[in-house]
């Protein structure tokens, strides 16, 4: 509960310092949301015990779309993100999946193509995330986590294209690439090199 009231704040203090510009440019509100395909990627990826597939989640959040001109949309958001993977053991026959639950809060930069109606839209911009909570499971039972296993935050760069239906209506699809080595390192012992790694397809309403 600590650290989810500790994101909500820090969540308020970032909307505080966006909303001023509201009398400079059109500035809406919105919700989105959708699913993930997650999976943890990274140059030690092959030093894990199986073969690592995607787990399905959901994500969804709230965004404020600051509109600059036709074209150019500012737009941070604030999301509750399901991250983490699926592991197949060969060697026991097991299968483990880890549960990375994050606040992930991104700034996206939204280039749009002025067309009548519909209009494509390109998207990026850096992310920081928050872990709020974890789990592990074995064939699909909880195993009770002495230690963590997930680093308390994450950082990377969101990056996608979409379509926009007028400015109250889009779609797109996303990849989340993960720059912070996620798995807490064994102290005495460096940090292998695992990231998280999301696709996300969203639907967003503005209002």
């Amino acid at each position: 509960m600590k650290k989810i009231l500790t994101s909500l704040l820090v969540s308020a203090f970032l909307f505080l310092l966006i909303f001023p510009v509201n009398s400079e440019a059109g500035i809406q509100f919105g919700i989105r949301g959708g699913g993930n395909a997650s999976k943890l990627t990274g140059a030690d990826i092959q030093n894990l015990e199986g073969t690592i597939k995607y787990k399905v989640g959901l994500v969804g959040g709230i965004f404020f779309a600051i509109n600059i001109g036709k074209i150019i949309t500012i737009e941070p958001e604030f999301l509750y993100t399901m991250k983490g993977s699926q592991e197949q053991v060969t060697a026991g026959d097991y299968t483990k999946k880890l549960y990375g639950d994050y606040l992930e809060i991104p700034v996206l930069l939204k280039l749009r193509i002025p067309t009548p109606g519909i209009q494509p839209a390109i998207f990026a911009g850096p992310s920081v995330g928050f872990k709020l909570k974890e789990k592990l499971q074995i064939n699909g039972q909880d195993v009770p986590l002495q230690e963590k296993i997930l680093e308390n935050n994450d950082y990377g760069a969101i990056f996608g294209a979409g379509l926009d239906f007028g400015r109250h209506f889009m779609i797109d699809i996303r990849y989340s690439l993960g720059l912070k080595k996620v798995l807490s390192a064994a102290q005495g012992t460096t940090a292998l090199d695992v990231k998280n790694g999301v696709w996300s397809a969203t639907v967003g309403i503005a209002f």
